[in-house]
């Protein structure tokens, strides 16, 4: 989730639990501790390009890294606020429960993205992606923004500061559950009408599209392809219809078993093909939503690597992320109108 999510989250996290005992300075305490695992932020930009992509969300979102820094940031904070006798050890308790739940919060909450998060790094490689959000959720964000706000301008003393800290995250963790329902739905629908077309598949994944939770994509693995389809809850039948990507591995012969390829095929969970623009090879991941476009016919991707023969290059391959086509996204209006139906 974007960094704002994680922020406000994290205030009313340190509001809820704390707040009476340090009044406002809870709310900072938790919007740092809930944005702690995205250091690796900063030292993404050391790694070579493909695996600077297992280095985001990979050990300082782990359940090792909450379990080893809870304790410390517990010692710490008992140090910043000491208290004395049987009260100390209450509140060393309660510090490392609060720096657990804000820790833990975090890398839980990416996971419900199409990212992957790297939870159980460094004894498995998985990444965990359970996509019921999209990376960026105005109404999964809103009510927490809503509460962080009025906190601000509450007094510390103010008796309507508990209600508004459990306003915000009773309102987002309902719809968060709402929307992993809704995941669980639309596995369904899409695996049905799949079955109702005669098309055969052996995985699939599905996806919200860019802000929000009415208009899914579906990408289905064959043999030699993938099979990609949409369908919003405004939808007039249930009748998806789907269209066929073909993988193109021939495409990429001469680099296909090379180091970054693989790493950019494992990074993309095996949903990925190749395709030949201006000359040039690209690598394209497509688990993200197409740019502009919501058909099933669309090819403007999102995710998408050059790739090109380089012997000065290590592992012998340039790989030059393509400008993210975001930009070119005519297409706000366009998504509008997709989500209201067809």
């Amino acid at each position: 989730m974007d960094s704002i999510s994680h922020l406000v989250l994290g205030a009313a996290i340190g509001e809820a639990m704390l707040g009476k005992k340090i009044g406002k300075k809870a709310m900072l305490w938790g919007a740092l501790v809930n944005n702690l695992p995205d250091i690796d932020v900063f030292f993404s930009p050391l790694f070579h390009p493909v695996d600077a992509l297992f280095a985001h969300r990979g050990i300082t979102h782990s359940f090792l890294f909450v379990i080893l820094i809870t304790p410390l940031l517990g010692w710490l904070f008992t140090r910043i606020y000491p208290l004395l006798g049987e009260e100390r050890r209450r509140g060393a308790w309660s510090w490392m429960v609060f720096c657990f739940i804000c820790l833990l919060t975090h890398p839980l909450l990416d996971s419900c993205t199409v990212y992957g998060t790297g939870v159980f790094e460094p004894f498995s490689h998985y990444r965990l992606q359970f996509t019921a959000l999209f990376i960026v959720e105005p109404l999964y964000t809103l009510p927490l923004l809503v509460a962080f706000i009025v906190l601000l301008i509450l007094k510390k003393d103010s008796i309507k500061r508990k209600f508004w800290a459990n306003f915000g995250l009773g309102i987002s963790s309902v719809y968060l559950f709402l929307a992993i329902c809704n995941k669980l739905y639309m596995g369904n629908l899409f695996s049905n009408s799949m079955r109702k077309q005669n098309i055969h598949f052996t995985d699939y994944i599905t996806t919200p599209t860019p802000l929000n939770n009415i208009l899914w994509n579906v990408v289905a693995k064959d043999t030699n392809g993938f099979h990609v389809g949409y369908y919003s809850h405004l939808d007039k039948t249930k009748d998806v219809q789907f269209s066929f990507i073909p993988r193109n591995d021939s495409l990429a012969q001469d680099i296909l078993q090379t180091y970054p390829v693989q790493r950019l095929i494992r990074f993309s969970n095996g949903y990925y093909c190749f395709t030949m623009e201006n000359g040039e090879i690209h690598f394209n991941d497509l688990r993200f939503s197409f740019a502009g476009e919501f058909s099933p016919d669309s090819r403007d991707f999102v995710f998408s690597y050059v790739l090109q023969k380089d012997a000065s290059e290590p592992y012998g391959v340039q790989i030059n992320r393509n400008a993210w086509r975001m930009s070119r996204f005519s297409g706000f209006s366009k998504l509008m109108e997709r989500i209201k139906g067809i």
